[in-house]
Parts: structure tokens; sequence; C-alpha cells
């Protein structure tokens, strides 16, 4: 029922022992006068010394043991007569009762050779019920004190549970289950959790920690079948009492082996996470013990914040886990390929990063469907994760492209030799759906050895340099990257950082190159063409830095500047020169097609310049069409719905020319300077070009030379059947100042197209 504290227990002992001495003057001749309580409802502060007169005390111990008897049930209890030792003793008895009717005592009052009398009788009755009305005060005391110190035992349990954490979790545990015990007095605690999957009860705290047994814990993991004990607790929904009469021999051997111990008394309580008992919380005593309800509610209380920090703890891990984890693979992601490549480098591990990366991933996914695009990285995944080594270590870092750390990377002749049977492992076919496909990778090796001064991420670059460099040399191989690529390398990322800078400091200019027809020197169009006043290398022409802009992403940054700029200068030249119907042409990279808004992004450069479309024409490249020739396809008729013209640029040179060229809603080609320089000299090139020449004739789309430099190519190409064309020989891209000539004029002086009056015109260009 609870204990009072020591004072307390002592002040209502004197009482009590104060009530016996008055009940033995007032009861002439009693020979025992004694308090007796019931042994498993012992009530705080009655454990008083009896009263014994002399040569009574063998008597008494009979008298007090049939008293015991009576208030455990095996006997009424009542008053009695008993002949002891041939003499007869009168025993009163009165039950000493609490108030809502419960017996936890009797007062016992004997004397031998006397019957006693009424007075008597009723004056024993009304101890009796003093010393219940006592009892009754102090047991509702102890309660209430006992209610309070195990809400105090909850409370600070409860602000230890919430303090913890994944890494403290152990210790926690181990705290709560000692001072749950030592509250007890139990002679062991423990809290057990139920793996399910494997069928077992698996120990996470105990006190006191055992010692002493030889090889693993007998109890660290116990099957739930191998006794009814572990049975019981496996979807334990409630409070347990075990007893021990379903305790098999076999268990009984293990509790010896585990705890030195095979008596038992205790109660376990369960912890339930939604429908699943996630564990028990058990105590054990090698002696019988009454639970009180308020004890058992406590311990419920103590499993439920269990159940919770555990929740919590698998929450903050699970976020921990996506944090560090790619979500489709469940590969390592990013961040986490860092922090372990840091560690490795930290301890001196000689490491070989590989990034391995899809080719043509992109061109597949769209051909066979996104879904069968992700099954086909999981297979990949998958098949990398596990082939490699214990020590090794295989992350996604997005999209197509995966990365290994190879451990111990002491030989390159090995690192290489790994790098292909992994090209292996990614080329071997998959079934998406009954269909086999195969798809190979390209991969970039960097060695990152103890010595190495290259941060992490510098590594990762030249690892990726080095990919890059596999895909240009054909795909699906593997290089490893050396001195010259390094440099190479670092030149590209100090390009890549200046090229960062020009944009934010606004150092990109446009300079423009005409485009006239070559029977009258009409101007028709200028092609916008982006050039960089870089600080120490003056004017850089596109390219010496438009493939760093491509592998950095830069290029659709610029691509969006170029074409906003060229808007707003031909929105400017359309004032100034109201009568001249001048194009401007603007290239676009096949980067750019990539993005969903693309139309929308030019049709607001033509409204806010107010630009009607047929001024502007967009110039792509075959490499465009082959890539993504739906895609493509279907932007282009979004530039025709706006009126905007399309151009193929550098046509003949791609894959696909005749082939998509039908498909594509385009107005006008645009043939190779290759092809065009040699008309006059090579039979090859001039019959390309003439082919072409009719191509466009018959598909009925103009065709413009590029690259023109002499005026006998001029005569060449008009004898074809072209007549629009640019190059050297009429003007070099000049900036829009040096263009004003021209733009007055609205025409190039024939002098420059014409044999006869070749060197006049020469004399006298100024632009």
């Amino acid at each position: 029922m609870g204990d009072l504290t020591h004072s307390d227990a002592l002040k209502v002992g004197d009482e009590a022992r104060l009530v016996v001495e008055t009940l033995h003057h007032v009861t002439p001749r009693a020979e025992i006068v004694a308090v007796i309580t019931s042994s498993d409802r012992p009530i705080p502060g009655f454990n008083i010394d009896p009263i014994v007169g002399e040569n009574a005390t063998h008597e008494f111990e009979l008298i007090r043991e049939r008293i015991q008897n009576q208030l455990s049930g095996s006997e009424p209890l009542g008053s009695f007569t008993w002949t002891i030792s041939r003499t007869e003793w009168g025993v009163l008895v009165e039950p000493i009762e609490l108030l809502d009717g419960q017996i936890v005592g009797a007062l016992l009052v004997a004397r031998h050779g006397r019957v006693w009398s009424q007075r008597e009788i009723s004056i024993v009755r009304a101890f009796s019920g003093l010393f219940g009305k006592v009892a009754s005060q102090t047991t509702r005391e102890g309660v209430l004190l006992h209610q309070r110190r195990l809400d105090e035992l909850v409370s600070q349990v409860a602000e230890r549970l919430m303090s913890a954490t994944a890494a403290t979790r152990r210790e926690v545990l181990a705290w709560t289950t000692r001072v749950l015990a030592e509250f007890l007095d139990s002679d062991v605690a423990l809290l057990r959790r139920n793996d399910h999957v494997r069928g077992l009860s698996i120990l996470e705290a105990e006190w006191p920690i055992r010692t002493g047994f030889v090889g693993p814990d007998p109890l660290g993991e116990v099957r739930f079948d191998a006794d009814p004990l572990f049975m019981a607790t496996k979807d334990l929904r409630e409070p347990y009492l075990p007893g021990m009469e379903d305790a098999t021999d076999e268990y009984l051997a293990r509790l010896e082996a585990g705890a030195g111990s095979t008596l038992l008394a205790g109660a376990a309580v369960p912890l339930l996470m939604g429908d699943t008992t996630w564990g028990v919380l058990g105590f054990i005593h090698f002696e019988l013990r009454s639970w009180k309800r308020a004890e058992i509610n406590a311990l419920q209380a103590v499993a439920s914040m269990l159940v919770q920090l555990q929740a919590r703890i698998d929450a903050e891990e699970r976020t921990a886990y996506i944090a560090l984890h790619d979500d489709l693979t469940d590969l390592p992601n990013r961040r986490a390929l860092l922090r372990e490549l840091k560690l490795r480098r930290a301890a001196h591990r000689d490491t070989a990063v590989l990034i391995i990366d899809l080719d043509r991933f992109k061109v597949m996914n769209d051909f066979l469907g996104h879904a069968n695009g992700d099954r086909l990285l999981i297979t990949i995944a998958d098949r990398i994760r596990t082939s490699i080594r214990v020590n090794d270590y295989c992350a996604r870092l997005g999209g197509d492209e995966f990365v290994v750390l190879l451990d111990e990377a002491n030989s390159e002749m090995e690192v290489q030799a790994s790098a292909y049977r992994l090209l292996e492992l990614v080329a071997a076919p998959v079934d998406l759906g009954g269909q086999l496909v195969s798809h190979t990778a390209s991969i970039g090796i960097a060695i990152a050895d103890s010595v190495s001064t290259m941060t992490d991420s510098d590594i990762l670059a030249a690892a990726d340099g080095a990919m890059y460099v596999a895909k240009a040399r054909g795909r699906n191989k593997a290089i490893l990257l050396d001195e010259e690529m390094r440099a190479a390398l670092e030149d590209r990322s100090r390009m890549e950082l200046m090229l960062r800078e020009a944009l934010e400091k606004d150092e990109l200019r446009l300079h423009f190159q005409p485009e006239v027809d070559l029977r009258t020197g009409r101007l028709l169009s200028v092609e916008a063409l982006v050039r960089w006043q870089h600080p120490d290398r003056g004017l850089m022409a596109a390219a010496d830095f438009i493939t760093v802009a491509e592998e950095t992403g830069l290029v659709l940054t610029i691509g969006r500047w170029v074409f906003a700029e060229a808007c707003r200068q031909l929105s400017a030249w359309m004032k100034e020169y109201p009568e001249l119907p001048l194009v401007v042409r603007v290239n676009m990279s096949p980067a750019e097609f990539a993005a969903t808004d693309l139309v929308e992004f030019v049709e607001n450069c033509l409204l806010v310049n107010h630009i009607p479309g047929e001024r502007l024409c967009i110039e792509i490249t075959e490499y465009a069409v082959v890539d993504e020739p739906e895609k493509t396809a279907a932007i282009l008729r979004g530039f025709r719905e706006i009126g905007v013209e399309v151009a193929i640029d550098d046509f003949g040179t791609g894959f696909a020319s005749m082939t998509e060229l039908k498909h594509l809603p385009v107005d006008l080609l645009k043939l190779d300077m290759s092809f065009v320089t040699g008309i006059t000299s090579d039979a090859y090139d001039r019959a390309i070009v003439e082919s072409i020449i009719r191509l466009g004739d018959v598909l009925h789309l103009g065709v413009t030379a590029e690259g023109i430099e002499q005026s006998d190519v001029v005569e060449e190409l008009l004898t074809l059947g072209c007549h629009r064309g640019q190059g050297y020989l009429i003007s070099r891209p000049v900036g829009p100042e040096e263009l004003i000539p021209l733009l007055s004029a609205g025409r190039v002086p024939l002098s420059l197209l014409r044999p006869a009056e070749l060197t006049l015109g020469l004399a006298s260009t100024t632009f």
C-alpha cells in the first residue's frame, strides 16, 4: 500500500505501542497483548513489539501463527480457546479493519484459565476499531506518499528520456532500468526488444549488469519459442505478472546460466508501438512480492515514454538516412560521398575515385520512358553495390552518374582493371518489360593518394574531367587522369571561374556578321556572335570559351543573355533604320533546347522589344536534331507559330541530315564553310554543295553559304544557284558601332563580290 517516510513510520509506531500498553492496563491479568498484521498487506508503523508475560513466549508464537492462518484465509477469523501445554488459553481476536472493509490485521488479547467478560470483549473491540482508524489513515497517507514518489520518479525518467539522442540512447536506457529497479527493490530489471522478423527477444538494458558467463550472453538473444515466458511477451498487450508453473527445464537452466537463480517473481509491461509490441520492460524479485496498481500504471507510463523515445530516434535516424541517401537507388548521395572521402583521406588511405556516367542515357530515357529509365538505374546501382569489395564505397551523384571509391588504390593497372569490370557490369543486358536493353558508360578515374594536395572537391572534379575525356574518345572507356589532362582541367577550372565573373561584371559583348545577296550586295541579315572582353587576353571569340560554358552549364545563361541582347539591339536598329528589313540570326546550343520554357522566353523577348517574329531567325545545329528529334521538332513548330524563322547551321556535317530534314519546320540551310572554301578546287566539296543547293530548291528552303573569303567562290556559288552568303570577304564580325556604315547603306559594294573590281573594292572597304 506504500510506505510512509521513516520519521512518520516511527511516529505511528509510538502511538500504536501506547495503545497496546493502555489496553494491557485496562484488561486485568492479560498475559499477551499484540497487533498481528497480514503478511501480504503490512501496515506502515504497526510492526510493534507485543506485550508478552513471563513464560508465555512459546504460547504467543503458537497463537500468532494460528491468527496469521486466519488472516490468510485458511481459517475463519475470530476468538477461540486453546489448550497449550495442558493449560487452557482464552484468546480474544478482533479484526483491524480499514474504512473500505479490508481486514489488514488483528488485535490479540490472551490469558489462561479464565473466560472473557462481555465488558472486556467490548473494550478489545473498541481498541481494534481505534487501530482500524489509525491503519486507514496511515495507509491512505502511505498510498498518497507512494504515489507522489512514483510521480516524481516518472517525471525524472521523462526529463532524462526527453534529452536522449541516438548517441546517448543506450546509456539512458541503462540508467532508466537501474533507477526503476532501485525504486521497486527489484533483484533484476531488464528492457528487451522484440525482433519480429527474426523471431527473437533482444536484451537492450539490464540491472544489475551480469558478468562471469563464458562466450555469448545466454540471455542476449532468445528465441520467442524457447520458453512460454518469452512467447507470452512476444505480442504482449497488457501488463504481465508471470508465475513459474509453465517454465520448462531448459528455460530454468538458461536462467541459472544467465542470472544465477531460478527463484523468480516479477512483472512485465509491454512497449507498444502502434499494433506492434516493440518490447517489454520487466522486473524480477527473488522473493514473492505484491504489485500495486499505481506501480504498474507508472511502469506503463515509462513504457509509453520509452516507445516515444524510440519513435523519435527512429524518425531522426530515418531523416539522417534520407539526407545521406538517394531516394531512387538507396545508394549514398553526394553529401555522404564527400564525408566518406574526407574520412578516408584523413586516415591516409590511398583511394581511387571512379565517376561512372551512362552514355546517352537521356535519349534512352525518353525513348523507353522514365519508369523504365528508373528501373535501369536501380538495376545498375544494385550491380555496382554488390560487386565492389567490403572496404570499397559506391554512391549516386544524381541523374545517371555514379561514383565508386576503391580502397588501397596502390596500382594504376588494378584500378583500370576494376574500372573495366564495372563497364562490363553496366553493359550487361537489363530486362525492361520483356525487352533486353544494353547501355554503356564512360568512367573517369582520379587517384587520391596520401601525399596528394588536392581538395576532395578537386579530386571529384578531376575524375569528372577524365570522364568527359572518356566520352570524347568514343565512350564505353575508362580514362585515368594524367598530368596533361590535369593541367588542362586546371585551365578549364580557371576559365570557368573567370567566365562566371565575366557574366557578373558584364564583360560579354555581341558582334554581328552580315549576310548579303551575292547578286546585288543587299544586306539581308546579321548573325549575332558572342565575344568576351577578357581583362588580360583582350577580345576572345566564342570558340575560345564556349566549350567550357557547355561543360559547366554556363551556356544556358550565356545563351539567354545573347538572345535578350540581340533583341534589344534589333529593336534599336528598327527605330534608327525603319526602312531596312533587317533580320537578326541568333545561335542556340543543343543544351538550350532542354529548357521547357524556351518558346515562351523567345516570345517574351519579342513582345518586350516590340519585334515582329519574321525579323528574327534562330540557328540550330544538326546535333540538336539528332539528340532529341521529336522534342526539337515540337520546339521549332512553336517558333514557327510566333513567326520566327529557323535555320540549320553547318548543314551537312551532322549524322542524319537528309532523314530528319523532312520532319523539321525549318526555313534555311547554312552551308558549312568546310565545303564552301573548297568548291573551286575540290570536286567532292563542289558536289556536296551542289546537292545541298538542289535539296533546298526541292524543299523550298533558302540556302546560305558561310565562310566566303574569295571572290571566285562567289562566282561559283552563283553558278550553282546559291544567292546568299557571308564571310570575311564581305565583313568580319564587328561591333554595333562598326556596322553603322553598312546599315546606313543597306548593302555592300559589288566591287567586294566581282573579280574585275576586286582591288578597288578592297581598298575602299572600311567595315
